[in-house]
């Protein structure tokens, strides 16, 4: 599969000429036209907020067709009729040549210590996890994950216990367009720590294979 990274925790996946879009948030819009982003053949959100589901930006992406919105209860109540898939923790759907399997993580406390929204991770293919602004989560081993490196409430320590609960061997860094942090720093402290894991960094556009 074909890895695309945009701003913030929007990444594009394609497989077989197929193409997923995951959180198209606020941040995407100032750098990238919608049209750069398309032809996608669903959209999947993780959260409400709206550095990953801009309602302006999926409409753009949408351009009056009948493309699957995919979120949570929560965030179709934020976005509503955008939305036509709600989905729940553990379900497991295909798209196309995508199977995607839910699954519901803690969002990260916000910065005054309330609890986030309801946040939904999504596997795809069975190698390639997407949190959302997820950190922790039980009982999932995967090859490949986008991983958040900036929160209000992520710390190095955070990020290094979730990689290893996970078992990642391959990470790509994203969330950290707003609250800022420099993957390398990540990917240099991490070096001889005990992770067999690979830091893909990719500029805003740019892709990888995985």
């Amino acid at each position: 599969m074909k890895i695309t990274k945009y701003p913030q925790s929007c990444i594009v996946i394609e497989n077989n000429n197929q193409r997923l879009i995951i959180d198209p948030g606020s941040l995407v819009s100032p750098k990238f036209k919608a049209e750069s982003l398309l032809p996608i053949d669903a959209i999947l959100i993780t959260h409400e907020h709206q550095d990953h589901a801009d309602p302006l930006l999926i409409e753009s992406l949408l351009n009056n067709k009948k493309v699957p919105v995919i979120a949570n209860d929560s965030a179709q109540a934020v976005l509503g009729d955008l939305v036509t898939k709600i989905v729940k923790d553990n379900e497991i759907f295909e798209i196309g040549s995508f199977r995607i399997t839910c699954r519901e993580l803690p969002h990260v406390d916000m910065i005054d210590g309330s609890k986030g929204p309801k946040n939904t991770g999504y596997i795809v293919n069975d190698i390639f996890f997407h949190p959302g602004d997820g950190i922790e989560i039980s009982n999932l081993q995967v090859n490949s994950a986008a991983v958040p490196i900036a929160g209000p409430d992520i710390s190095p320590k955070d990020i290094f216990g979730f990689i290893k609960e996970i078992g990642a061997r391959t990470v790509i860094p994203i969330h950290y367009d707003y609250f800022k942090a420099d993957p390398v720093f990540y990917e240099d402290m991490f070096k001889n720590r005990g992770l067999e894991t690979k830091f893909v960094i990719l500029n805003n556009g740019q892709s990888c294979e995985i």
